[in-house]
């Protein structure tokens, strides 16, 4: 059986017997919150919470999935990288239209207050 991803984490893959195990507590959280509320659909927060409070940190002790850990923050780190750099153009860009337009501003009041 090849590695899946994760229900909540869908760019960590899981091993076979990891994927069995969630698969298993996603279905028992989804029929708490179905007893609850007969309408419910989607994830369930409560195995949401589960993800990141109890699997995951007993998870990234294996190296199957620090690795992934590892990999997937420096992809974040790429990301936002990028993003910060689009932002500072795009921004930077408005600035200059915003430092113009004051500058004609403070010129165009010069000439009036002057005449």
């Amino acid at each position: 059986m090849l590695a899946r991803p994760h229900p909540v984490l869908g760019w960590l893959h899981c091993q076979p017997e990891d994927s069995r195990r969630l698969l298993d507590r996603q279905l028992t959280h989804r029929d708490h919150a179905l007893e609850a509320d007969p309408s419910f659909s989607g994830m369930p927060a409560s195995f949401v919470e589960e993800t990141w409070v109890n699997w995951l940190p007993k998870a990234v002790a294996k190296p199957f999935y620090r690795d992934q850990l590892t990999a997937h923050v420096a992809e974040l780190e790429r990301q936002i990288t990028n993003l910060s750099r689009e932002i500072e153009l795009q921004s930077g860009g408005l600035l200059d239209q915003r430092d113009a337009a004051v500058d004609l501003r403070q010129r165009l009041k010069h000439l009036l207050d002057n005449s």
